[in-house]
């Protein structure tokens, strides 16, 4: 090296300017440069092992993927880490290549060496603490259960294989592995999934609505050979291949009287059965597995992970010492676990050992005093710790709980009346307030792994046997709580003086006793019985309750008695033959009332004088002859009133001598976040009324002469809408999500609403309106978030969607959400897409159904066409002009991908259903340049078409390109009615279509 002018430019002049500490500095940089060398090759040795031990855990992810486990996020940031060390190496290489040279040559560059060098050695240290990490010892989140996972999932694979079982015992997590599995089921293809958990009631009408419900359709009908037919009707109709989890059977349940799919029929539905019972497992099964138990080192995986054990030694023994005592099932070690973790988070490191050791402690303790037969003794003792861990009002949670049977789990809205009935919070006096604490409360409990959440119906749920140990303190406690909902065990024979709280919903109850002795009752809940009568003397024992439920009885009217509960805060009497409720006392203390779907015919005498509610919920009273002039505007600690589908003559003007409600009434709730409502005269939608719109969290405000069940929380159904609109409508329909109009005959579009925008909108369903078009270009990006469409009877409509030139640029943040597009009987109808094809979007379409378009003569340009990736279903009926699904014309302008040498991708790749009915001029389907791409079509059916000559065509030009593999997932074809029909496919090679049912 040149020292020399090392010395003259590096260190004489840096030495010169040194002071405050830069001499030390000065050293570190010239021994950068003096040991340039030894770190680059340092670094790249170093790398070159991280680069072997990336590659070992790449391995062990792929492999863990294939086991259908959940990769660890610490693993995940820890390849991060390691990629971006080799991409700094490559780029460090490329930079030493560049100034490689004798002296003279890197004379110049020498800082660039010291950077080179410590960036070199700040590198190996990276390295050195990436291949010390204790993240990557084990790839993925603990999966005990991950071969049981593994074993189901080939055999939903197998056609041979119709109902699985899977047996463990209690709280080895066969719920858990069911939600998981129901995530993943769509990676085989996609399904519909209905979770049901039996537990103690295997009531076959029970299970039957359920699945209904889970699938978004209901079983009308009583007579059990009728319900049978309809279920199975149903799931056979379903597009998705369709997969039913009975979650915790207890008994065998006898599938072929159910009406799920049974025999040949089940090709398309698969069942799996849960139980811990293996005698049930395989009466019921084709094929039965069984869930292993935790071994030892899963079991302290399960235990380090929930409570996020530092990365240290020093607390290995404690951990192992609480594990051990837990037992091997994970329901127990999950809750000890979830426990301390919000121990530690309070406390210093200092003090973490002893934190463990005092629980190490309090387990063996805890083993001492107390013992329960119908568990193992390490799970009660690991959810007993659970559970003394929390305070007070979320013991209470978990008690009330206990009260609902163990086949459902609880909404929020339930814990919400709870919190509030049993007043809680003390300094919180609204629903809304409640509601916050309550969501803080069950999301810890979940967080604790106390309650586990059911994301596809936003329910919480309590293991059975948490319940079992809850139930024993909540005795223990004083709180004496006696469930037996959905027992079926009658009313209880026992003394009941003791008791705080009691459950008997679902418990076969017939007839109710005279004058029950429970004069420390709070709590009764006696819905989903069959009793019609209630004892005139029934409460009169039972001064002190606070929270009575009647719903889903036969009940017609309620006792005398009834008024001796002067302490009652909540009463529901839901779906009952109530027809009078004789409530004359003043029920100062009633929070909510609920007689939602009952027979009354007139309000309750004196609700105006119980001042004190906040939830009044009178809906689908069909029954109700009107609600009396001010009352309503009394209520004025309403927070929430539910009232659609009972009442719709609303007042609009102010008279004399009114003989109904007002309107302004309801305006008047100044504290009102949810109303749902129904109201006869149009003319409300141009009347001004100040009101708490703006406050309103939910709404179903339906404004017509009809009343529509519409499931969205935030919906409006107008009927005869027009210009000007009141500004409460206008500021409503901008947080609309669901948006039904009807018979409105003075719109052109709907861009004359005058609104700032729809972009809360995510349906829209518009019947019989005078509309030319739906939106114009400058529209659609105020209603960007769209996602379904339904267009029936609107018979002026000549397009659907018009797609300005001038208004090309606002136009590309328009419907990109779009789902579904159902159009029905619009006969003036001539295109679907009017203008510049290029800048439409249509690429998130899944679900298209077109019916009654007279018109029509083709659906899609090619460059449309090319955009439908997602594209599911097809549909078109009774389109009498119909001639082709594709034009076969050029577009008036190119696809994109046309300009480059890339060709195009296929058309409509991912549809899986075809439905072509009564479309008389079309002569054949699809052309074979089109069918190549139906890689994933199963199910085609062509009916009716009375010039169809051919399903395939192939022209000349494609006869080149003709192969023998295509429409190779086909499962079903039907040709029906088709008289002109003269082949399917009219090219050479012969099609094999071995997977058709």
């Amino acid at each position: 090296m040149c020292w020399a002018w090392i010395l003259a430019n590096i260190v004489t002049p840096v030495a010169s300017r040194t002071v405050d500490g830069l001499g030390n500095r000065v050293e570190e940089q010239i021994g950068y440069l003096l040991d340039y060398d030894d770190n680059l090759e340092g670094f790249r040795t170093r790398a070159g092992q991280l680069e072997a031990r990336k590659n070992d855990v790449l391995g062990q992810v792929d492999k863990a993927r294939d086991n259908n486990e959940k990769i660890k996020e610490a693993v995940l940031l820890w390849l991060a880490k390691a990629i971006q060390i080799e991409i700094d190496k490559e780029m460090m290489e490329e930079k030493i290549e560049k100034n490689k040279g004798p002296c003279h040559t890197w004379q110049l560059d020498w800082r660039f060496r010291c950077q080179l060098s410590e960036l070199a050695k700040d590198k190996i240290t990276k390295i050195d603490e990436l291949m010390a990490s204790r993240d990557i010892h084990s790839v993925s989140d603990l999966t005990h259960s991950s071969k049981a996972l593994n074993s189901i999932m080939k055999l939903l694979k197998d056609d041979k294989v119709n109902i699985i079982g899977l047996q463990g015992p209690g709280g080895i997590g066969k719920s858990t592995l069911m939600e998981q599995l129901a995530k993943q089921i769509d990676t085989i293809a996609p399904h519909d999934k209905a979770h049901v958990i039996v537990a103690e009631s295997s009531d076959l009408r029970r299970i039957q609505d359920k699945i209904a419900e889970l699938l978004k359709f209901k079983i009308e009908e009583e007579d059990e050979l009728q319900r049978r037919a309809t279920l199975a009707k149903r799931l056979r109709e379903r597009t998705k291949k369709v997969l039913i989890i009975l979650d915790d059977v207890r008994e065998k349940i006898n599938l072929a009287v159910s009406g799920i799919p049974y025999g040949e029929e089940r090709k398309r539905c698969k069942v799996i059965v849960t139980s811990r019972r293996l005698d049930v497992c395989s009466k019921m099964s084709d094929v039965t597995v069984q869930i292993e138990e935790l071994g030892e080192e899963d079991r302290l995986k399960l235990f380090k992970q929930i409570a996020r054990l530092p990365d240290s030694e020093a607390f290995e023994g404690a951990a192992k010492v609480i594990v051990k005592a837990c037992g091997s099932l994970p329901n127990a070690i999950a809750i000890v676990a979830g426990a301390l973790r919000g121990k530690l988070a309070n406390e210093s490191n200092e003090s973490l050992v002893n934190i463990w050791n005092d629980a190490v402690e309090e387990v063996i303790r805890e083993s001492r005093d107390i013992k329960i037969e119908e568990i193992p003794k390490e799970e009660f003792l690991g959810i007993t710790i659970g559970y003394n861990e929390l305070k007070m009002v979320a013991k209470g949670c978990l008690q009330f709980c206990c009260l609902f049977p163990a086949y459902r789990s609880v909404p929020i809205e339930d814990f919400v009346m709870h919190g509030l009935v049993d007043r809680l919070f003390r300094d919180v006096d609204s629903m809304g307030g409640v509601l916050n604490k309550m969501q803080s409360i069950v999301e810890d409990l979940r967080n604790r792994k106390i309650l586990s959440y059911r994301e596809g119906e936003g329910t919480y749920r309590i293991h059975d046997n948490t319940r079992i140990v809850v139930k024993y303190f909540a005795t223990k406690e004083g709180n004496n709580l006696k469930s037996e909902a959905g027992l079926k065990k009658g009313w209880p024979q026992e003394d009941l003086k003791e008791y705080k709280k009691i459950s008997l919903m679902d418990s076969g109850i017939n007839k109710l006793p005279d004058e029950p002795m429970c004069p420390q009752l709070l709590t009764l809940f006696l819905q989903h019985n069959a009793f019609d009568k209630i004892p005139p003397g029934f409460f009169e024992h039972m001064r002190e309750i606070n929270f009575l439920d009647l719903s889903y009885t036969n009940i017609s009217t309620l006792p005398g008695s009834i008024e001796c509960l002067v302490k009652l805060r909540s009463l529901r009497a839901e779906n009952t033959h109530l027809e009078k409720a004789p409530l004359k006392k003043e029920f100062k203390e009633l929070v909510i009332l609920i007689l939602r779907g009952s027979s009354i015919r007139e309000l309750p005498k004196g609700l105006e004088r119980w001042i004190n509610l906040k939830l009044l919920d009178l809906s689908n009273n069909i029954f109700l002859q009107g609600i009396p002039p001010n009352i309503i505007s009394k209520l004025c600690q309403l927070e929430e009133l539910y009232i659609g589908n009972s009442f719709g003559n609303w007042e609009l003007e102010e008279t004399p001598n009114p003989k109904s409600a007002a309107f302004k009434e309801v305006a008047s709730l100044s504290r009102l976040t949810v109303l749902y409502i129904h109201i006869n005269s149009t003319e409300v939608l141009s009347k001004q009324f100040d009101g708490p719109w703006g406050n309103l969290k939910r709404f179903r405000v339906q404004v017509n002469d009809d009343y529509w069940e519409i499931a969205s929380t935030r919906s409006m159904h107008l009927k005869n809408i027009s210009t000007p609109l009141a500004d409460w409508v206008k500021l409503l329909l901008e947080k609309t999500e669901d948006l039904t109009l009807t018979r409105s005959r003075d719109l052109e579009d709907i861009g004359a609403i005058e609104v700032q925008g729809l972009t809360a909108l995510m349906t829209m369903h518009l019947r019989a309106c005078s509309l030319q078009r739906i939106f114009r270009s400058s529209f659609y990006a105020r209603a960007r978030n769209a996602e379904e469409l339904n267009v029936e009877y609107c018979y002026s409509m000549k397009e659907v969607f018009c797609l300005e030139e001038n208004e090309i640029e606002e136009e590309q943040a328009g419907l990109r959400k779009l789902r579904e597009l159902i159009l029905e009987g619009l006969p003036k109808l001539l295109t679907i897409w009017k203008g510049n094809h290029s800048k439409a979007h249509v690429e998130n379409l899944e679900i298209m159904r077109v019916k009654e378009c007279g018109k029509l003569k083709n659906i899609f340009s090619k460059t449309l066409a090319l955009k439908l990736g997602k594209l599911e279903q097809l549909s078109f009926q009774k389109c009498d002009r119909l001639e082709e699904i594709v034009s076969s014309d050029e577009p008036e302008e190119k696809p994109e991908a046309a300009v480059s040498n890339i060709p195009p991708p296929p058309i409509f790749q991912n549809l899986q259903k075809l439905i072509i009915s009564k479309c008389h001029k079309m002569k054949s389907v699809f052309s074979l340049t089109i069918v190549k791409g139906l890689k994933e079509l199963k199910e085609l059916n062509i009916v009716g078409c009375n010039e169809m000559e051919r399903i395939i065509s192939v022209s000349d030009e494609e006869r080149k390109e003709e192969r023998a593999d295509i429409l190779i997932q086909l499962e079903n074809l039907i040709l029906e009615d088709l008289t002109e029909l003269k082949t399917i496919y009219n090219g050479k090679e012969i099609l094999e279509w071995a997977g058709l049912e």
